[in-house]
């Protein structure tokens, strides 16, 4: 029985002791996080800070690797993103910060304002420069030439009204080509009473997203220069001639 006593004695005693060892090794082993060693505001032309995702990082509401980072999009729902192929998903980057581990991060807001945080944005190194990354520059809009037929040809829009599709409107620059250029920036609101209205064509060039052609219109009239401004292509209709 004493023999059976002490055995038990041992066991428990050696089963403590490798509790203890077991603890130490996981208090050892804690996770360590990075701490933020830069964090400014990016002083560059905001035009050449227009950015797109690659789909490679998700987007947090501070740097991925800080302790208690939260998710705001996951690269699923980037990639969906990107396959929508929609200006308003363009983004303008507009804060750095830079992290204990050499890793970059940039914050970045949607041109639609749906979405907002912290991307990774590649490893800081002395001649680091441009984009990587979650994120990588782009060229929101780019303008052509118009064609001697364009040019002489004199277009009316072909369903004026109130809808904000790019067809009914005119606009300041061709929607969600820059940052907070959408629906409040009509040059006209409402066209209902332009269905009488000439135009001729300015200047042409495609958004890079949806493949769309959009031209800036000049009034062949005076009463109607207010109107000036962009427009899709497709919501014009083509009335004649320039005299």
């Amino acid at each position: 029985m004493k023999l059976n006593l002490k055995k038990s004695l041992f066991v428990s005693v050696a089963a403590l002791g490798l509790f203890a060892v077991a603890g130490t090794t996981n208090a050892s082993a804690k996770k360590s996080y990075p701490h933020i060693t830069m964090n400014e505001v990016l002083k560059t032309n905001p035009y050449n800070r227009n950015v797109v995702f690659t789909g490679s990082n998700a987007l947090y509401n501070k740097a991925g690797t800080l302790k208690s980072a939260r998710v705001v999009a996951t690269t699923s729902t980037i990639k969906d993103l990107i396959n929508e192929r929609q200006s308003k998903n363009n983004l303008r980057a507009y804060r750095i910060a830079t992290t204990s581990r050499n890793s970059v991060y940039y914050k970045v807001v949607s041109f639609d304002g749906t979405y907002r945080g912290w991307i990774y944005g590649g490893k800081m190194t002395a001649d680091r420069g441009g984009f990587a990354g979650g994120i990588k520059s782009t060229n929101t809009f780019t303008e052509g030439t118009l064609t001697p037929t364009q040019k002489t040809t004199v277009y009316r829009i072909t369903t004026p009204g109130i809808a904000n599709d790019g067809k009914s409107a005119t606009y300041e620059d061709p929607m969600y080509t820059q940052y907070k250029l959408d629906h409040d920036d009509r040059q006209v609101d409402n066209t209902t009473n332009y269905g009488e209205a000439r135009f001729r064509l300015d200047r042409i060039g495609t958004r890079t997203q949806e493949g769309d052609t959009w031209v800036y219109i000049v009034a062949t009239q005076p009463a109607y220069t207010v109107a000036n401004g962009w427009i899709k292509l497709s919501g014009l209709t083509a009335t004649g001639t320039i005299q």
